[in-house]
């Protein structure tokens, strides 16, 4: 485990119709406009007869469907309001926020830059909703711009709702509801305080094959290698989707050689806290090639580069 330092018409019929007739041997020509009826000429001495013409009748005109309107979202609430709600950051427990037994978390292949300050955070996509927290427009400690990963999108006004990591917990193991806790959170937040951009690339860490691999969104993979993994009482998250929160180099954790740390939002499902903060799970370089980890992955120093260049916010998935 380690932490930061400090802490998208019907054409009518055709009109005057005109027929020519010839009669006897005098070239004689007769117009006869044809209108609703029309008159047939017979022979000398014979009796002209209404000859019908079929009524010609327009199509009726194609409905055109009208649109049904998009939901609404929740309105921004105010500043004072969101000021008074809980700040989501890597150390803070808000039961408020939705884990992976509330949600469908499926990646959406994009991530989100907030616009704002602060945006406002729900426990579900309704237009009347409340808001249970607030995530910063930067990340607490490091000061570097907040992206996360989105999980979902709801139709509605102005974007709808898009489902996102949190940095948060919403427990801690041996919180009254077992020894463990989810290792990751998430919350529904509207779509016009992001910018939302797309990205190709996900993290993968698989626990049985004790491996990381970076796996492009045709399935091909970009690179993988054999990590070190976390211990029965401390592990890795397992089942877990979550997001690389940040990456940066850290002097002070003198273990890392100076590579850079890939932070991710998820913590230990076991561990209330480590190393004074609250049991984040990173991917890190250690410099001995065997052991084991108190849930943190242990990789190579070449992978912490191929992380490194992978946009803040890449969605990260814990198998």
């Amino acid at each position: 485990m380690t932490q930061p330092s400090g802490a998208p018409e019907q054409d009518g019929p055709p009109t005057g119709a005109r027929r020519w007739w010839i009669v006897g041997s005098g070239a004689l020509a007769v117009v006869v406009a044809a209108a609703t009826v029309g008159w047939s000429l017979h022979r000398s001495g014979q009796e002209a007869r209404p000859t019908p013409v079929a009524a010609v009748t327009s199509a009726p005109p194609t409905p055109t469907p009208s649109r049904t309107p998009l939901p609404d979202v929740p309105d921004r609430p105010s500043d004072e309001a969101l000021a008074a709600l809980p700040l989501a950051f890597h150390d803070a427990v808000i039961g408020g926020l939705l884990d992976g037994t509330q949600v469908d978390a499926r990646n959406a292949w994009t991530t989100a830059t907030p616009k704002v300050p602060l945006v406002p955070l729900y426990a579900a996509p309704d237009a009347d909703a409340d808001p249970v927290a607030t995530l910063s427009s930067s990340v607490s400690t490091l000061n570097t711009p907040t992206v996360t990963a989105v999980w979902d999108r709801s139709p509605g006004r102005d974007g709808g709702m898009v489902l996102v990591s949190t940095p948060s917990r919403n427990r801690t193991p041996g919180d009254g509801d077992g020894a463990t806790a989810p290792s990751a959170t998430f919350a529904w937040a509207r779509a016009a305080d992001f910018t939302l951009t797309g990205v190709d690339r996900v993290v993968r860490i698989d626990n049985a094959d004790s491996t990381i691999a970076i796996v492009r969104r045709d399935g091909s993979t970009e690179t993988s290698e054999t990590a070190r993994l976390g211990t029965p009482q401390d592990p890795t998250p397992v089942d877990t989707k979550t997001y690389m929160e940040a990456n940066y180099v850290d002097p002070q954790v003198t273990y890392t050689q100076g590579h850079p740390i890939s932070l991710t939002g998820a913590h230990s499902a076991t561990l209330a806290g480590y190393g004074g903060n609250a049991a984040l799970t990173a991917l890190h370089y250690y410099p001995d090639p065997t052991g084991s980890s108190h849930g943190c992955v242990r990789i190579s120093a070449e992978m912490t580069q191929a992380l490194a260049r992978l946009p803040i916010g890449t969605p990260i998935e814990f198998s």
